[in-house]
């Protein structure tokens, strides 16, 4: 098989998805149920690990029939544009912008405005109410504070391959088929957009992440990397906010955000309402939307999986660790349009020409 092709496949296949920070290892097929009128099919990359099972008994208690199909963020992104012609999906939620803005071009999302949009940040609201922001992931550089101190703590991702003391000690991705792992690649090129330079980047961000590349350890199937980072064989990583506390607690160590001036790869998972056509009801599927998307059942939601609610009610209620996180880091500003665009292209180049 051609390599350039399959890169390309793979890179679109995991644009940017949540899936790789809260919802790997789902299943890899997923076969639509048959719908009717009254009942609700929700396609979503975040109902892994007893997600589903919990929004079904809440659904379930406030008088909605539900059905569902569950895979990685990339099948169900394929499957919704596969099904175009014929949508089956009344709802959708877990993927990021950049899917969803990719949906509302191919035309596949219809406008609503839910009851809760005026608890979300206008910056955070960007997509012309066809779709709305649930779950808030950073995506950052952390190190653990007993093994890194002093000048050899990193301020920028271009530190790292600049400290001689930090060579095989920070963690760079091992693919590029993860979108976490997509992300820090992103956190170097989104410091250097070009509209001249190649794929709109200008080369000394191409030089930047060839050199974070070079540098860094890449960690191998034989080893756990946030073992690594926990012992100190490799005490700097990047990693996501919603499971951070999960990984302090179980590998029993602290980690410590980065936070560049130029701030922290964030992302969002939304929820967006199926285009059926003009004859379509769409009463069933707004009022699941005005439903999970409330304060009330996001700060549940985020209570007993984890994450970040986007919904400023629901937030008072995040976890401590969340918060802190939340407080000492700041959001990157991202054109999610560029980024969608361009993505498959930066992975590629970086697997066929930067990777070590």
């Amino acid at each position: 098989m051609n390599k350039k092709w399959l890169l390309t496949l793979m890179s679109t296949t995991s644009v940017l998805m949540l899936a790789a920070c809260a919802s790997e290892g789902e299943a890899d097929s997923a076969t639509a149920p048959e719908s009717d009128s009254e009942s609700i099919l929700v396609y979503s990359n975040s109902l892994a690990d007893g997600r589903q099972e919990w929004l079904d008994e809440k659904a379930t208690e406030a008088g909605f029939d539900m059905q569902y199909v569950e895979a990685g963020g990339g099948e169900i992104f394929n499957r919704l544009l596969a099904e175009s012609s014929a949508p089956q999906a009344d709802v959708t939620f877990g993927m990021d912008e950049a899917m969803f803005f990719q949906l509302n071009n191919e035309d596949l999302l219809v406008q609503y405005e839910p009851s809760w949009t005026n608890e979300i940040p206008a910056e955070a609201n960007i997509g012309d109410q066809y779709f709305h922001p649930l779950v808030e992931q950073r995506i950052f550089m952390m190190y653990n504070p007993e093994f890194i101190e002093g000048d050899d703590i990193p301020e920028n991702w271009q530190d790292l391959s600049k400290n001689e003391a930090l060579q095989d000690k920070y963690r760079i991705p091992e693919n590029l088929t993860s979108g976490t792992n997509q992300k820090s690649i992103l956190s170097i090129l989104l410091q250097y957009v070009d509209e001249s330079g190649d794929l709109g980047i200008a080369q000394e961000g191409w030089d930047e992440v060839e050199a974070f590349l070079a540098n860094g350890y890449a960690t191998p199937e034989s080893e756990d990397q946030l073992q690594n980072f926990s012992d100190g064989t490799v005490p700097v990583t990047f990693y996501f906010s919603g499971g951070l506390g999960n990984a302090e607690e179980e590998y029993d160590f602290t980690g410590v955000p980065v936070n560049p001036d130029q701030g922290v790869v964030t992302m969002r998972e939304q929820i967006g309402i199926l285009n059926k056509g003009d004859d379509h009801d769409y009463s069933k599927a707004e009022e699941f939307v005005d439903w999970f998307g409330s304060a009330e059942m996001q700060a549940a939601f985020v209570d007993e999986f984890g994450g970040q609610p986007v919904n400023e009610v629901a937030f008072e209620s995040a976890s401590d660790r969340i918060t802190e996180i939340a407080e000492t880091t700041t959001p990157m500003d991202i054109d999610w349009n560029f980024v969608q665009e361009n993505l498959n292209s930066w992975m590629e180049k970086v697997e066929l020409e930067l990777m070590p």
